[in-house]
């Protein structure tokens, strides 16, 4: 459920926070000369005749060659200026000049540097070939190494984390599976957090381990013995980037775990790409906490109001409860404002969340 909700606290301020921000923005040094990029698709090098390179703090890539390790075809078509990629029953669509990227009809990911020609060849952010296909893809930012995995074990693929928990008669009872996409600037800051991440993954992943192993093995053990049918349970959680830019980088966390029942849960963490803190709201917009506080409350009511019969009916005392639960992340046009599901309405009905548009 997803809605704009304007309030004239949030935005009292913001032109002049933007104008300060272009301001400290124009006296950055310009890009220092950096070694040649390496890239490797599923472990293997790939040999190219244009060199990625970096623009805008982005890495940019061949899209053929890579595309084509991936074991995906790739077509150009010179008068639309369009190059399309294909792999099993996905078509990726870009358009030269052009920030979107399509799959299978659908805008799913806006590239912060267009697809471009450069000597004959359509380079693209490696961040739009992690979304293209499913890939997982990893910088090194101190050799200037990038690590793409279009398939295998996730375990190998830039400290993510895959365990597959099996009964003793060799059947998966359980799989746990963490993955992040990482940020893809080429920084210390950039790094550090990307490092920090898949840490946590690692130690999630291991906690998870013990946490419902012994679980997932018994409730099979019963169903084997009362001839009932066993769904394998799973925990399965994504980190993917909303928003990342030469500021702030927002990361979202969607976790999903089944054991008969699907629970799921969303967390956001927003990060200063400046110093690499961790920050809150009043640390992106300068306004009273109360008074962002009321401002967001009056957001998810305009959303209760709007279709009463979607929500509990006494979610207007639950949201006074728990709006101290209520996360956000930035996005391209603003910041997003989120609970989770089963506090404002049914868990079926998802996470609930409303956008305003902001220029932070």
């Amino acid at each position: 459920m997803n809605t704009s909700f304007f309030h004239k606290k949030i935005f009292r301020r913001a032109g002049g926070c933007c104008l300060a921000l272009a301001l400290l923005f124009s006296l950055a040094p310009a890009a220092q000369a950096h070694p040649p990029i390496t890239v490797y698709v599923d472990g293997q090098e790939i040999a190219f005749d244009q060199a990625p390179v970096i623009q805008d703090d982005r890495t940019l890539v061949p899209m053929r060659k890579i595309f084509e390790a991936m074991d995906a075809t790739v077509t150009w078509e010179e008068s639309a200026q369009t190059i399309t990629s294909q792999r099993g029953n996905d078509v990726v669509l870009m358009v030269i000049g052009q920030n979107q990227v399509y799959k299978n009809g659908e805008v799913v990911y806006t590239m912060d540097v267009p697809a471009q020609i450069m000597n004959d060849r359509t380079m693209v952010p490696i961040r739009a070939v992690a979304v293209a296909f499913g890939a997982e893809v990893a910088w090194d930012g101190v050799n200037y190494v990038i690590d793409i995995t279009s398939s295998g074990s996730a375990q190998t693929a830039g400290g993510n984390y895959r365990q597959e928990i099996k009964a003793n008669d060799g059947t998966t009872v359980m799989t746990i599976e963490l993955t992040y996409t990482p940020l893809t600037q080429n920084s210390s800051v950039a790094n550090t957090i990307n490092e920090t991440i898949y840490t946590q993954l690692q130690a999630e992943g291991s906690g998870a381990v013990m946490q419902y192993a012994e679980a997932a093995k018994a409730a099979y053990a019963s169903a084997q013995k009362n001839g009932d049918y066993f769904s394998p349970w799973y925990y399965r959680q994504t980190n993917t980037v909303s928003t990342e830019d030469n500021r702030y980088a927002s990361i979202l966390q969607e976790t999903m775990f089944f054991a008969g029942t699907v629970e799921q849960t969303l967390t956001a963490s927003t990060y200063s790409m400046i110093t690499g803190k961790e920050l809150g709201l009043t640390d992106i917009v300068p306004d009273d906490p109360s008074d962002l506080e009321e401002a967001v409350r009056q957001g998810f009511l305009a959303l209760i109001r709007q279709k009463p019969d979607a929500f509990y009916s006494d979610a207007e005392s639950r949201l006074n409860k728990n709006i101290d639960d209520c996360g956000f992340y930035l996005t391209e046009k603003g910041i997003t404002f989120f609970l989770n599901p089963g506090i404002l309405a049914s868990r079926d009905a998802g996470v609930i969340g409303f956008n305003v548009i902001y220029s932070y």
